[in-house]
């Protein structure tokens, strides 16, 4: 394989951004839905879990800093097991990466573009997959580093804008159905926001020279991602109340439709999407390079870039299909989702950590 370097900024951008990605415009109706307006209490106490699964995931790379997560697979489960298992990470990434072209044209064809064909719009997005992936990880990373800083003040700005049009009491009561909701909110912030991130260790840490300040990169971009999470959830419920939110597909842009001060500050939901679809695409990105990489790795392929167009043509064909409709796609999403995603980012890593202390401590006192 092609040893890429990257630095430890790139990542906290990267993983902030994946942590962030696609959820801004779908994460607070899932989470208004099981929690009401206790929606910041779900991710303040699901936040506090999550550094649970980043310690694994930052752990795990430190232990095997020379291996990407497909290769640890193979070494622990070894050729036969760790195959299958392999081949279940990858195909998951894949999915994963075009059910968020998925999501992308869909926000796409019902807020803007209703003559354009899904198919059409699945093209276009997969295209531009397709030659970012034939750039590279350090072209697509240094990419994110100039989104970063377009998307992030803009989302201070946004939020800034909203503040007058913000009700405290949309918050209220606390807690005042007990904790169940707030612990049913909790679920669909680690399956969206905190497990996915296992897809990362496909570049973490074997991308980078200091494995310990890669490390603390790791928790940054976390931290700063469910920032981001907060702060967006929240603002949503305080302007709309968590009743409607529950029952709006694309929340976050329907409240940047609240803005309006004077002539220049209104009509920003262009601008929310151009942020989310930028955003969006780091975790499509994310999600395809580890699906392409683990793949070719897995295959001995010294260069995954030869398998990009077969890859970006299956994805094409199979992103037509991949959800029947938007009833499926919601039923899917608040049931299926939540068991693979914390199976690929909670259970996995924990069965590989086992071994991985104890080969540690082997090698130790065979030393």
């Amino acid at each position: 394989m092609i040893k890429t370097k990257l630095s430890p900024r790139q990542l906290v951008i990267v993983s902030s951004g994946f942590s962030y990605g696609t959820v801004a415009l779908l994460l607070p109706s899932s989470i208004s839905k099981a929690a009401g307006p206790d929606v910041w209490l779900s991710i303040l106490f699901g936040t506090a879990i999550g550094l649970l699964f980043i310690w694994i995931f930052a752990k795990l790379g430190e232990l095997n800093p020379d291996k990407t997560f497909v290769e640890i697979i193979q070494l622990y489960f070894g050729k036969l097991a760790g195959g299958f298992v392999a081949v279940f990470f990858i195909l998951s990434a894949l999915v994963v990466a075009d059910q968020t072209v998925w999501y992308m044209s869909d926000f796409v064809h019902s807020a803007f573009a209703y003559t354009l064909s899904s198919l059409s719009l699945n093209v276009f997005f997969i295209a531009v997959l397709v030659f970012a992936l034939l750039c590279g990880i350090e072209a697509m990373y240094r990419t994110s580093e100039i989104l970063f800083i377009l998307i992030f003040p803009f989302l201070l700005f946004l939020t800034i804008l909203l503040m007058p049009k913000m009700n405290p009491g949309n918050l209220l009561p606390v807690m005042g159905k007990g904790v169940i909701p707030v612990v049913k909110g909790i679920i669909p912030f680690l399956s969206s926001c905190v497990s996915p991130l296992v897809f990362l260790n496909m570049v973490y840490p074997v991308c980078f020279e200091n494995v310990k300040e890669a490390k603390k990169a790791f928790f940054k971009g976390y931290l700063l991602g469910v920032l981001t999470n907060l702060l967006t959830t929240t603002g949503c419920v305080l302007v709309m109340g968590s009743g409607m939110i529950a029952n709006l597909r694309f929340p976050m842009f329907i409240t940047s439709e609240k803005i309006d001060y004077f002539v220049i500050f209104s009509r920003l939901e262009a601008a929310t999407f151009f942020m989310w679809s930028s955003i969006s695409f780091i975790s499509v990105f994310s999600y395809a390079y580890a699906g392409i990489l683990g793949l070719a790795q897995l295959l001995k392929i010294k260069n995954y870039k030869i398998l990009v167009l077969p890859i970006g043509l299956l994805l094409t064909v199979y992103s037509l299909n991949i959800y029947t409709n938007t009833s499926y796609q919601v039923n899917w999403d608040a049931t299926v989702w939540p068991l693979l995603s914390l199976t690929l980012g909670f259970v996995l890593p924990i069965a590989l950590l086992i071994p991985s202390f104890i080969r540690k401590h082997k090698g130790k006192d065979s030393s």
